[in-house]
């Protein structure tokens, strides 16, 4: 992140935070935050800003009646509905092992004491809060650094200026395309790609803040779903920025504002949940049906043509056979003694439990040589590469939570460790290489449980690749972004580096991938400019990929089609 020069107070000042809700019992994402901070040196969420509004006891007819009034027919028929399927989503959702919990409550005051009341100025809408004067003076005299938006109400009016940096918020969306609500259905409705977040320091635009950070996740299938993997990520990025904002008394530099030229998104109407409903339902009963029988009719495959990656045609190349029951993905080539040899991931299509096998390539087709890498755990992306006169090896062991070194003995099959380059981290598809006289490590790091690893690209940098001290970035994470994250090869040509770059789509792993030229990589910075982006489409059947790598004779690649 991105500093400006705003002054502050002298750094190693305790963070005083408040959090603007709306009752102490509150959701698990604000409980989890305020749990975080709870007994922190550097952050202090010292204080409760409590919105009380008039409590109406009613019976459910007179609630339903009081809905109608305020609304209308058409929209409180809409409202109506759409709480209905939210209800019937969270019944699938208490399911998950990862999110059952998304809808429960949670009191905040063991973990924050202190509270004060407000009486908000509502609008006659209902949306706009303002305070008033004696209530801004009551949270002044708190001198509180920041707050942190976790209620309902479009806050405006002095309150935004309150506190030393102001008030802190999520819009859990691309605010650029989406300002409103809900949260993650939207993204599912359009079956976009990729869900996005801000965080942002408030102003008087509703969702169009100052915009402090900003990343996205691969959508989910389901609207619930996606609403609950978007909120407990995006979290993390919160707790990495009160932390930056603590270290250097300082908010980040903002983005420069863009024009929003779309509607203000709000409950979908009936025949927007109609369309949403009869296009989820097939998805439900073919993820059933796939579950029930066991297999998917599309598999990960291989594929290889003569030549450099920069001349390659996909519809000419060699699909390397499946063996029965596995697939084979993550393709790398070298060539040793004039023969090249392709490592791949070999996977159990059943119990998703991969080993690295080798493949001989050449005119006649591929030869199966035979296992090079197994272990207990799963192991996958058989990177290698060469230094000092060796060949080594570091796959994928986020199982483990390690990142590891295999130095070749007997070329391909015989392969043995030398180094745990990193322990204790969760990381994917990790390569090493050599520039600019450093070493340098990029991963795919999984900050929260879940198995992601799509989102988040982080960097390392050391003076051999078998050092064990490998110094992160200080540009990290260098994305948060499912569209261009997590890496998919690595490529050379002329003096330059290229970065192959996955994208995750809609309720899909690797729909495709781009090609990136490392622009500039040092102690200090890290940019990375498009080349081109590739979905290939010479097979009816193909419905992603995620992989290319070349030694400049032969391209290796995969794709996800039927067999």
């Amino acid at each position: 992140m991105q500093e400006d020069t705003q002054p502050g107070e002298a750094s190693g000042a305790q963070l005083r935070v408040g959090l603007i809700v709306d009752a102490p019992l509150t959701s698990k994402y604000v409980h989890d935050l305020a749990a975080w901070a709870h007994g922190r040196s550097d952050i202090c969420i010292s204080h409760l800003i409590v919105q009380s509004r008039p409590v109406v006891r009613a019976g459910r007819l007179a609630k339903l009646i009081g809905l109608f009034r305020r609304f209308g027919v058409r929209r409180a028929v809409r409202e109506l509905s759409f709480r209905v399927l939210s209800g019937l989503e969270s019944r699938v959702l208490r399911r998950s092992s990862l999110h059952a919990d998304h809808l429960q409550s949670f009191d905040l005051t063991p973990c924050v004491p202190n509270s004060v009341k407000v009486q908000p100025i509502i609008s006659p809408s209902g949306f706009v809060y303002r305070y008033a004067d004696e209530d801004i003076r009551a949270i002044r005299r708190l001198d509180l650094d920041l707050l942190i938006r976790c209620s309902s109400g479009v806050l405006r009016g002095e309150i935004l200026t309150a506190c030393r940096f102001g008030i802190l918020s999520f819009h859990h969306a691309d605010n650029r395309i989406n300002r409103g609500g809900p949260a993650g259905f939207w993204e599912v409705y359009f079956r976009q790609d990729s869900t996005g977040f801000v965080i942002q320091q408030l102003t008087e635009e509703l969702d169009g803040g100052n915009v402090l950070f900003r990343g996205c996740f691969a959508t989910k299938y389901y609207y619930l779903l996606n609403q609950a993997s978007l909120l407990k990520r995006s979290n993390h990025y919160l707790k990495e920025l009160l932390r930056d904002i603590a270290r250097h008394r300082r908010l980040p530099r903002a983005e420069a504002p863009t024009p929003y030229v779309d509607r203000l998104f709000s409950v979908p109407d009936l025949a927007q949940q109609c369309v949403y409903l009869a296009r989820l339902l097939p998805r439900i009963l073919r993820r059933a049906l796939v579950g029930l029988i066991g297999r998917e009719r599309r598999r990960w495959r291989v594929a290889y043509a003569a030549g450099d990656w920069r001349g390659l045609v996909m519809r000419r190349a060699r699909l390397i056979e499946n063996p029965p029951d596995r697939f084979l993905a993550d393709p790398f080539v070298m060539r040793e003694n004039g023969v090249d040899c392709c490592f791949v991931e070999d996977c159990d299509v059943r119990g998703r439990r991969g080993h690295i096998a080798a493949y001989r390539l050449g005119d006649g087709g591929a030869e199966r040589l035979g296992d090079a890498l197994g272990e207990t755990f799963h192991v996958s992306f058989p990177f290698v590469f060469r230094f000092d006169s060796k060949i080594y090896m570091c796959p994928e062991t986020s199982e483990i939570r390690e990142i590891r070194l295999y130095e070749c003995v007997s070329f391909p099959l015989t392969w043995k460790l030398v180094r745990v380059i990193m322990s204790g981290v969760a990381a994917a598809d990790p390569m090493i290489f050599e520039h600019g006289g450093a070493w340098w490590l990029f991963a795919n790091t999984e900050p929260v449980v879940g198995g992601d690893y799509g989102s988040e690209l982080s960097i390392f940098r050391a003076d051999s690749p078998l050092s064990q001290s490998w110094m992160p970035h200080p540009k990290n994470p260098i994305f948060v972004d499912s569209t261009r994250a997590r890496n998919g090869g690595l490529l050379f040509h002329d003096g330059s580096i290229f970065r192959v770059a996955q994208r995750q789509g809609f309720d899909r792993y690797g729909k495709g991938f781009s090609i990136n030229r490392i622009v500039t990589l040092n102690a200090t910075e890290y940019v990375e400019e498009n080349v081109c982006s590739l979905e290939p489409k010479f097979l009816a059947t193909i419905r992603g990929a995620h992989h290319l790598h070349s030694n400049g004779d032969v391209t290796v690649f995969d794709l996800f089609a039927s067999e």
